[in-house]
């Protein structure tokens, strides 16, 4: 007669395997290479650290895309974004596939690590409308200078978390792109709420 196999194991044959393996001194790896630290580090070493704030304020409010990044006016002097970043050796036109090391400067990043810089800017140039908030959102005047790319990486208050998520969602829904999840994960990551909770919450939008 044929012995048929055992499909699963008991609990019990599960932990004679464990007895068999023992794991010792592991350390988990996060595929998430970005580092503060290590970009900053960065930034610091191009001598450009202050036209990188710049450039990064100036993304934030008005945008970029398609390979253009526009202009800034420092202390009495015009420059081109995309010359910056080509003289300092940021990464450009990076696909999804394209793997980086943590102290590797991208556009995303450099607004990412100047998050704070960015909120202070807006608060205090209340004038100024942050593009995701003007274009993407009912433009309610509370929520103006919390609702900008990177956002994401430092806001704790819930109420303004929900109001740039629907602004991510809103431009979803009309660009075709898939940056509300992103910005999901960067929130779960930091540790914010329960996964079940929020992702309703962003499917309901």
């Amino acid at each position: 007669m044929t012995e048929i196999k055992t499909q699963y194991f008991d609990n019990e044959e599960l932990r004679y395997i464990g007895e068999c393996l023992k794991v010792e001194d592991l350390k988990l790896v996060t595929t998430d290479t970005y580092s503060d630290e290590d970009i900053w580090q960065s930034v610091k070493n191009t001598g450009k650290a202050e036209l990188l704030l710049c450039s990064a304020i100036q993304m934030s409010v008005v945008g970029f895309g398609n390979k253009t990044y526009g202009t800034l006016e420092y202390k009495g002097v015009k420059y081109d974004i995309k010359e910056i970043f080509k003289q300092v050796g940021v990464k450009l036109n990076l696909t999804t596939e394209d793997k980086i090391s943590s102290d590797t400067l991208t556009p995303r990043r450099i607004q990412r690590l100047f998050r704070l810089q960015i909120l202070d800017f807006l608060i205090q140039n209340k004038e100024v409308k942050p593009y995701l908030w003007r274009k993407y959102t009912v433009r309610d005047p509370k929520y103006r200078a919390t609702t900008f790319p990177g956002a994401e990486s430092l806001l704790t208050d819930i109420d303004s978390i929900k109001y740039l998520v629907i602004a991510y969602k809103e431009v979803d829904k009309k660009l075709s792109t898939n940056l509300c999840q992103r910005i999901f994960r960067v929130l779960e990551a930091r540790g914010f709420f329960e996964f079940d909770k929020w992702i309703n919450l962003i499917l309901r939008l």
